[in-house]
């Protein structure tokens, strides 16, 4: 008797394992599936940092932080508020636009990264802005 009450919870475990498996493998085939939608790999990624500091220092503090980091600027326009640059290593184009936000010196850093490497666009994310605010915490 004992044994088979055993026998009956093993196959309720199985049972329930399987069903797990197959729900598993539906999601992950219908990530492949010819209708579901797909990121484009080239797509482009952007991200608005906000800095306590004026126009002029933000776009300083940009380049700079840029040249820093290995990167190139290819492009820049302190009227407009634009950088644009370049990795080679990586095949990656990124757009700055700097903004102010209000009359205080608070300004919006937006930028735009053009990359097939997930990897290096995540590297973006994550080092720009902070190598712009190290960058600006030398002004003061």
């Amino acid at each position: 008797m004992l044994w088979n009450e055993c026998r009956r919870s093993r196959c309720r475990v199985g049972a329930t394992v399987g069903k797990l498996a197959v729900i598993l493998v539906v999601l992950t085939v219908a990530s492949w599936a010819p209708g579901a939608p797909k990121k484009d790999k080239d797509q482009d990624q952007e991200f608005t940092p906000v800095y306590q500091h004026t126009v002029d220092e933000v776009f300083q503090a940009s380049q700079e932080a840029i040249e820093r980091l290995g990167w190139f600027v290819t492009d820049k326009d302190k009227d407009k508020g634009t950088i644009s640059g370049y990795h080679p290593a990586y095949k990656t184009a990124f757009d700055i636009h700097i903004e102010a936000l209000n009359t205080k010196p608070e300004t919006r850093v937006t930028i735009t990264v053009k990359t097939k490497y997930r990897n290096f666009r995540k590297d973006i994310e994550q080092r720009l802005p902070t190598q712009i605010q190290k960058v600006l915490a030398t002004y003061h």
